[in-house]
């Protein structure tokens, strides 16, 4: 059974992973596991990756699955624009990320994949059999086979071939968060202001956006950690969150963004 990525693992693809997320929602109310009763509450929770799967399947929802009714949504490490994040972190200990997001970019477009594949190098340490053997890495597998490497320098003329057309028509589809749809859903949002796989300004573009048009959101920017950490310092202030939201005991209506100092990681070292 596949998970978001669909059956051809398209990583980083932004549409396939908000229909599925949805799909997948619908396949476990239908599935009669559930009590017979029409009060069921449902929520998404996502983390980096997870978080693009859940903002995506928010933004596709009215479009695609009006029938659900989400109780709301926690989104933590936000990515909403991936060339960005790329060029973050090509060269770092995290450049694993990106063999993968090419490879799932052209998943499921047999001229692309044909073009990207044409443009590796055939020679050299960065070449078209090391870039393509992560089609078979698990994520963590990725970031220590890539990391320290400048991903550019497996294509024949670097980062300008990523800038083909052929690519950038499917990643301006899939890359770039807030152009399909917005949360129907009260949505809380956290995030590392010192972050460095996304940079806080973008997840700020984000939520601003949302609440220009009357998104129920509240955005909290963490003043210490990363991305990494984030994910521990957030967790539970996440779970708080959706605990009251199942509850019905959350604050929701309007906007709200503010800075706090949360360091679970730090007391707990």
């Amino acid at each position: 059974m596949p998970d978001h990525e669909g059956p051809t693992a398209s990583f980083a693809m932004g549409i396939t992973e908000g229909h599925a997320t949805l799909d997948s929602i619908r396949a476990v109310l239908s599935s009669g596991l559930l009590p017979k009763n029409t009060h069921t509450k449902y929520a998404m929770w996502g983390y980096s990756g997870g978080s693009v799967a859940s903002e995506w399947a928010s933004e596709l929802q009215e479009q695609y699955a009006p029938e659900l009714s989400f109780s709301g949504m926690a989104i933590g490490g936000c990515v909403p624009n991936i060339t960005e994040t790329r060029n973050n972190l090509t060269g770092t200990a995290y450049a694993g990320l990106f063999p993968g997001a090419y490879l799932g970019l052209t998943s499921q477009d047999e001229e692309a994949r044909e073009f990207l594949v044409s443009r590796l190098k055939t020679s050299g340490p960065y070449n078209a059999t090391a870039f393509l053997a992560d089609v078979n890495l698990t994520v963590t597998q990725a970031f220590a086979t890539y990391a320290g490497q400048d991903i550019y320098s497996y294509f024949v003329n670097g980062r300008a071939d990523l800038e083909n057309p052929i690519l950038t028509q499917i990643a301006d589809r899939n890359w770039y968060q807030g152009y399909h749809g917005v949360p129907l859903m009260p949505t809380f949002v956290y995030k590392a202001i010192g972050d460095e796989f996304s940079t806080v300004n973008s997840t700020d573009a984000l939520v601003e956006r949302w609440c220009g048009i009357g998104v129920d959101v509240e955005y909290q920017r963490n003043t210490v950690g990363t991305h990494i950490t984030e994910i521990t310092n957030g967790r539970l202030r996440a779970l708080e969150w959706l605990g009251h939201v199942f509850e019905g005991t959350a604050t929701v209506g309007g906007c709200s963004v503010k800075n706090v100092t949360v360091n679970v990681t730090s007391s707990a070292s």
